[in-house]
């Protein structure tokens, strides 16, 4: 399939969203509607489709970080809707937008998430059980149509990929592929190399049934580099990564997506190996020079089922939990297809 067809199926599923879209605004009286796509792998939240007034300047197309998400303040918080954004979530997307009123409902398929279907409005307002029910049908409805742009996603990346490759057709492929899925500051993984290897495991049954991730960040790290100067930000990092290394077998990898987030995975690690794992490398890096400044959260996810792209989403959400628990807290959550 080239560009220009995958173009326009993009615009078919568009087509066929719209008017899903005006019904939820016509359900809510809100403003705004739209529906994402979520990649849980790349951590990125795509907008889909949005209908509305204009008021909140939401763009098909938008691909946000998922750790900037109103989705994922409201899933990490177990709740579907907020009518005081200002106040709950002050340096949220949702806030800068103007939002008022948002509400996000989770749209999956197969059991897995894959999209959300959301509402905005500038305005304070509530929604009722019975008009919770009515959206959680259009959330399902348009699961199907989201299943198929997921899989448009991915032939794009392929496409995008297989053109890269033929590029580089000439060079030195295995010295480039590791200068691209490296991190240079650490020497481990970056996003792009944890995605492949992640993809491994999801696709070639590598895990056993058991599989472990931990996702971790440090605390105030804006703090830190403040404080102390972007030198001893990256000395934390670097130190961090060392510990991570040192902490995992030879079929473990370890992974810094960005900025002060890590992820470990431990494929065939059983949930009380793995937060054995977690303890000590809380404890390491507490007991090292930097440890005596700041510390580092930890969410653990633990499956007994094999990999899944919705045990990310769990790590990520432990996370969370632990980040708004306290300093140097660490959270575990088992996966439950």
């Amino acid at each position: 399939m080239n560009t220009n067809r995958l173009d326009s199926r993009f615009q078919e599923l568009q087509d066929a969203l719209s008017p899903l879209m005006q019904l939820v605004c016509s359900i809510t009286a809100l403003e705004t509607a739209f529906v994402t796509y979520i990649d849980p792998v790349l951590a990125r939240q795509q907008v889909a489709v949005v209908y509305g007034n204009g008021e909140i300047n939401i763009v098909a197309g938008t691909d946000v970080p998922w750790q900037d998400s109103m989705c994922r303040q409201l899933f990490n918080d177990d709740s579907w809707l907020n009518d005081n954004i200002a106040e709950s979530y002050p340096r949220s997307v949702g806030a800068k937008l103007g939002m008022t009123t948002f509400f996000a409902l989770p749209v999956q398929h197969n059991e897995q998430l894959i999209g959300s279907l959301c509402g905005a409005s500038k305005h304070q307002q509530t929604l009722s059980a019975s008009q919770l029910q009515q959206l959680e049908l259009i959330a399902t409805a348009v699961s199907w149509l989201i299943a198929k742009w997921q899989r448009l996603i991915k032939l794009q990346q392929r496409l995008l990929f297989t053109q890269q490759r033929l590029k580089q057709a000439y060079q030195d492929r295995e010295s480039l592929k590791q200068l691209a899925e490296q991190d240079p500051l650490t020497g481990l993984l970056n996003r792009r190399g944890f995605a492949d290897l992640w993809q491994s495991c999801t696709e070639q049954d590598l895990t056993d049934g058991d599989i472990a991730v931990i996702a971790l960040d440090f605390d105030n790290f804006k703090q830190l580099n403040d404080n102390f100067g972007h030198q001893a930000g990256d000395e934390a990092l670097i130190a961090i990564a060392q510990i991570l290394l040192q902490s995992t077998r030879d079929y473990d990898f370890a992974s810094r997506l960005g900025g002060d987030e890590f992820v470990l995975v431990l494929p065939g690690c059983k949930r009380l190996e793995a937060l054995q794992i977690a303890e000590r490398i809380q404890q390491s890096y507490t007991a090292s020079q930097h440890g005596k400044y700041h510390s580092i959260s930890m969410g653990v996810a633990i499956s007994s089922v094999g990999a899944a792209d919705d045990l990310l989403l769990l790590a990520d959400k432990a996370l969370y939990k632990a980040k708004n628990s306290g300093r140097g807290q660490l959270v575990v959550k088992t996966f439950r297809p």
